[in-house]
């Protein structure tokens, strides 16, 4: 028992430094909109956008873009081999508004990842001073492409990546993301990768806006052409060449469903996860390990010492009960505040033990997939790790 409540103590602690850490500087909250301002240079900004069987989203993203308050723009897509009519979905759009193109490639050449193919097949028929990368499974907020624009202009930037608002409808997106997304923002803090004085570099693929000028000078995706971590890569690319990178949550500026079943959620990350931590056992042990002890354990505890005032109610079971119910509180409300940041549904926060369950299955997995198998899978394609 002495044991369990040792666990309880040290638990405590690292909850309550938590809590005090997201006081002082919460990785969530940006700057970006307090640096703002309202004077855009008109600099033609060209959306390249590649599209792999993107039927259910390519339309509401296009929506979004040809909607957007700045109007310099031109915009590629690329039907990346897709078969389920996301080309004629692009077409009947593209016959109202002149400033959409398609490029069809049916072709992938050995070495290269299909997005990064893609991509750099878009910016052969870009035009612009400026380049915006973006996942057709994500929608801009109508003055996002100005404000991205203003903000990388105004501050000297050659580089500006937002991490998406997250969408999260279904169960398991409420479960599962909100853990991924918290360990995403620890490992890739937003503080130290917009720092000039340290080598950290991070982007988010979704939403990319860089100098082309920059981009070409860097060798574009051509240089990252087999990184499956492709947005990582070029912002490390960027920030090594001395250029400025801004890294930061984009609230307000584009939001994201990113996956819609436990099943998009497994294939997804199970692809990414090992990679995010450098293919690292010892440092996938370490956050399997924190985890399991820090995030887990309070609530195996919690209902453990249930049992046991149901069993025995002796004044020290009684004692453990209410101190972990005290832990399990504490860790909910913190979280509650971190997730109403986010904007997640209040349902995350009481899902909460289940996500970090399941997202530990997935580091699991996503290393067996690396170190076993040796290749992943991603949009019915296999690529070797």
């Amino acid at each position: 028992m002495y044991l369990l409540f040792i666990s309880l103590f040290l638990i405590y602690i690292f909850w309550i430094r938590e809590k005090v850490k997201n006081r002082a500087l919460s990785s969530y909250n940006s700057p970006f909109n307090s640096e703002l301002t309202g004077v855009v240079k008109s600099s033609l900004v060209s959306v390249i956008i590649p599209a792999r069987n993107e039927r259910e989203n390519i339309s509401q993203c296009l929506t979004s873009i040809i909607n957007q308050s700045y109007k310099e723009l031109e915009v590629v897509i690329i039907d990346d081999g897709s078969v389920d009519g996301t080309s004629k979905l692009v077409k009947a759009i593209q016959r109202k508004n002149g400033r959409l193109k398609l490029i069809k490639n049916t072709n992938l050449p050995e070495g290269w990842i299909g997005k990064n193919y893609a991509l750099h097949l878009g910016m052969k028929e870009a035009t612009g001073e400026w380049l915006l990368f973006l996942d057709a499974d994500t929608e801009l907020y109508p003055d996002a492409i100005s404000k991205a624009l203003s903000f990388g202009l105004s501050n000297n930037v050659d580089m500006v990546s937002f991490s998406p608002e997250q969408v999260l409808s279904g169960f398991w997106e409420a479960s599962i993301q909100p853990v991924i997304y918290e360990f995403l923002s620890s490992r890739f803090n937003y503080s130290q990768v917009n720092n000039l004085n340290t080598d950290i570099a991070a982007a988010n693929g979704q939403f990319i806006l860089v100098k082309r000028g920059v981009y070409e000078s860097i060798g574009g995706h051509e240089a990252i052409k087999d990184k499956i971590l492709e947005d990582v890569a070029l912002a490390e690319k960027v920030k090594q060449k001395g250029f400025r990178v801004y890294f930061s949550y984009g609230k307000g500026i584009v939001r994201c469903r990113m996956y819609k079943s436990l099943g998009e959620i497994v294939q997804g990350w199970t692809k990414n996860l090992f990679i995010l931590v450098g293919h690292n056992l010892k440092s996938l042990f370490k956050i399997v390990l924190r985890l399991l002890f820090f995030s887990l354990l309070p609530f195996i505890l919690y209902f453990y010492s249930f049992l046991m005032i149901l069993l025995e109610p002796v004044f020290i079971n009684v004692l453990f009960f209410i101190s972990a119910s005290c832990l399990v509180s504490l860790i909910l409300f913190i979280q509650w505040k971190r997730f109403n940041e986010l904007n997640y549904p209040n349902r995350s926060v009481f899902l909460y033990p289940l996500g970090v369950a399941a997202s530990i299955t997935l580091f699991l997995i996503s290393a067996y997939r690396d170190e076993i198998r040796g290749e992943i899978q991603w949009k019915g394609r296999r690529y070797p790790v």
